[in-house]
């Protein structure tokens, strides 16, 4: 089982590595540098840059239709899809996060941006750490699959519970925060614009917590991608690209959230559908790749119809 988990990553070849780590340095580089002044963010260039990683992903998923086919192209695909649902979750978290610390986007956009342009660089760190442990230990024993849905489903309980209660969590009072201010000092304001100044600021407890809870996502997402996508390449690069375009598609999110307040749910709906197709993996059952991207765009599709066609209080 062992010599397995390490034959898993040994069919990767230095050309997919490179066709990945190249794009992707250079698009990551491209998008720090360009939005390296902490200026605030236009819903407009949000759009854009979400349109040009999307494009990026895609162009990737045509090299992988290139040098490994269809099936390894749908694969990927289907990983791209389900990482970028399940960043909807994550997206929230983040704008619940601002709002513990006061960082509303109406008066503090440039602030936003400049704690989640340090935010998704720790949430691509986490992601490659966690899927590449992921992609090993599910290759030792077939269930292991049963105990990854399992975290599926305590994932599905959070925001079942989280969505069902009425008071908001406190995230300027979070463990990871509170640990900061036992041994570091802290200055209240946020007039510096700085992480550091005589002490911490609020924006740097701001950025601890949120590079918690981006490895507390980076474990959750690790077991849905693998119901789905076992090739550690196809599972890492997948995910990397998803990740890498979050800071633009939080200010869209953020923006949209009223208007499609059922993804939510769809993305519940997504995880059960994952949990079940882990357990059904980890005893022989095999659902087809094209199925699985099928009935995962289809639940996301429902969410965003629904949403459109029965706007929630708040839009109306």
């Amino acid at each position: 089982m062992f010599q397995q988990a390490l034959d898993s990553f040994a069919g990767i070849t230095l050309l997919q590595i490179l066709a990945f780590l190249i794009p992707f340095i250079i698009a990551i580089w491209i998008d720090l540098r360009a939005h390296r002044g902490g200026k605030a963010v236009s819903m407009g260039d949000a759009a854009l840059w979400s349109v040009i990683w999307i494009l990026c992903a895609l162009s990737f998923g045509g090299f992988v239709f290139w040098d490994r086919g269809p099936e390894a192209a749908s694969l990927y695909i289907t990983g791209y899809v389900l990482e970028k649902a399940l960043a909807v979750d994550n997206l929230f978290a983040f704008f619940l996060i601002f709002k513990s610390f006061g960082l509303t986007l109406e008066h503090n956009q440039p602030l936003q941006h400049r704690i989640l342009y340090w935010g998704i660089l720790g949430a691509i760190l986490f992601r490659i750490v966690f899927l590449g442990a992921g992609a090993f230990i599910v290759n030792l024993s077939p269930y292991v699959l049963v105990l990854f849905a399992m975290v599926v489903l305590w994932t599905v309980f959070k925001m079942w519970k989280s969505g069902d209660e009425d008071d908001e969590v406190d995230y300027s009072k979070h463990w990871s925060v509170n640990l900061v201010r036992r041994f570091s000092r802290v200055n209240p304001s946020i007039s510096s614009g700085r992480f550091f100044s005589n002490g911490v600021t609020p924006l740097f407890l701001c950025l601890v917590c949120i590079e918690v809870c981006d490895v507390i996502f980076a474990f959750d997402s690790m077991p849905v991608i693998v119901a789905v996508v076992r090739d550690p390449f196809l599972m890492i690069t997948s995910s990397l690209w998803a990740a890498a375009g979050l800071r633009s598609l939080y200010f869209i999110l953020i923006a949209a959230q009223n208007k499609f307040w059922a993804l939510e749910k769809a993305v519940l709906f997504l995880l059960i559908f994952v949990s079940g197709k882990l357990i059904g993996s980890a005893f022989g059952f095999h659902l087809p790749n094209v199925m699985s991207l099928a009935i995962v765009a289809t639940i996301l599709a429902t969410g965003i119809f629904w949403s459109l066609a029965f706007p929630s209080p708040e839009e109306a």
